[in-house]
């Protein structure tokens, strides 16, 4: 058709597409350098880029190269490692320069003997509200292996058990000290963690436990794995008694930010010796008994009020001078006091709800009755005596459960004849 005389044969083209040519063609010899240009220029370019890729692909081929059927090994012959081609074109990696790791520092050994933590600074925590004007806390100095707050101090503080354990785990064992403030009347045990600087300072850990919850006292300590196991004792009334107070182990663990515990039980039964005793008793109307004496009967009633059955209780009884008690219960002991006798006497066991009546027969001169003051008698249920080499043991009261009523002891009147 005439509308495509002009254009061009699709071959030619296809033909100068695939060459590389310009589909549009310049004209004359310029033209012809221009076209020439651009196909070597085409054809360098290609090549590069093919040369490229086929480096690239070495590698690859190289991982993936294996020797076709390669021969069957002699009978009896381990099977030889297929060698690596030896025109293989896989680089060979270049060994990477060793580098020394720098070593760590040990940490600081913080086993600290029982004589060196007698005889340094440490850092205590504050004691309970009731004990701070006893027991001294801060940067306390001691020597011997005790502290006072002051010379005259009835407390003191005093180190008396020390162990090792890796408590931090950090590769080094630290040190845990059983730590008391006690006099003859106040006290309080803690247990407390020790560690120490590369210095060879002394630092304070923290508190491992102390009288918190229901523990009254800590009896012991000892190291086991990287806890700290505590002997902890109930409260038995107004003080830890021995065989009435109950006794555990708790293990404590250092959480890194203070200790926890990681073990034993968490609280105490009820407690099968502590029970509410109760003593009561009435004025004593003595009698004539002769030219100068008169008698009279001390009738004191002991009463359970549970929840436990009593053991071993003790009744103590305080009579002025000269007055005595003229049949004694069996398992009776006397002593004197400054201001006249004291009788000690075993009771039997009292169940819970029980009742137990005591009668006492006193004998006393008519005299002695008729002083200015009222001669009184005093009666205390104990639980055992603390007992001295002049036999003046005061006994301490029956342990008994929180909120029971102070009323394990009584008194009286001793009235003359009329």
């Amino acid at each position: 058709m005439p509308e495509n005389n002009n254009t061009p044969h699709l071959d030619n083209i296809f033909t100068a597409y695939t060459s590389g040519g310009p589909l549009a063609t310049p004209a004359g010899a310029a033209a012809a350098q221009h076209v020439a240009r651009r196909r070597r220029t085409t054809r360098i370019v290609a090549a590069g880029v093919l040369a490229i890729a086929v480096l690239a692909a070495t590698p690859a081929i190289a991982a993936t190269w294996t020797t076709p059927n390669p021969p069957a090994p002699p009978a009896d012959t381990p099977t030889p490692t297929t060698p690596t081609p030896s025109n293989s074109t896989t680089p060979t990696a270049t060994p990477s320069p060793s580098v020394t790791t720098p070593t760590a520092a040990a940490p600081p050994d913080g086993r600290i003997s029982k004589e060196q933590l007698g005889n340094t600074t440490l850092d205590l925590p504050e004691w309970p509200e009731y004990l701070k004007e006893h027991c001294p806390a801060g940067r306390v100095k001691f020597s011997d292996g005790t502290a006072q707050l002051a010379p005259e101090s009835e407390l003191r503080i005093t180190i008396s058990e020390v162990v090792h354990a890796d408590l931090d785990q950090d590769g080094a064992k630290e040190t845990a000290a059983l730590i008391n403030c006690s006099g003859i009347e106040l006290g309080e045990s803690r247990v407390l963690a020790f560690d120490r600087y590369a210095s060879d300072t002394i630092v304070t850990m923290g508190l491992v436990t102390g009288h918190t919850g229901d523990i009254a006292w800590i009896r012991g300590i000892r190291a086991k794995g990287t806890a700290v196991e505590v002997e902890v004792l109930d409260a038995a009334g107004e003080g830890v008694v021995a065989g009435f107070a109950q006794s555990q182990w708790r293990a404590y663990s250092w959480s890194g930010k203070g200790f926890v515990q990681s073990g034993g039980p968490s609280a105490f039964p009820p407690n099968p010796r502590v029970t509410d005793l109760s003593i009561s008793g009435g004025d004593v109307q003595f009698v004539p008994d002769g030219a100068d004496t008169a008698t009279g009967t001390l009738r004191l009633t002991i009463s359970n009020q549970g929840p436990q059955r009593a053991t071993d209780p003790y009744l103590r009884v305080d009579l002025p001078a000269k007055v005595t008690i003229t049949s004694l219960p069996a398992k009776c002991e006397t002593s004197k006091t400054p201001s006249g006798t004291r009788y000690r006497c075993w009771l039997p066991a009292l169940a819970a709800g029980a009742d137990s009546v005591v009668n006492l027969p006193l004998s006393a001169p008519q005299s002695v009755l008729g002083g200015a003051q009222p001669s009184q008698w005093y009666a205390t249920i104990v639980w055992g005596f603390t007992g001295t080499e002049t036999g003046d043991g005061e006994g301490w009261p029956y342990p008994e459960p929180d909120g029971a009523e102070g009323d394990n002891s009584a008194k009286g009147n001793l009235l003359p004849a009329p």
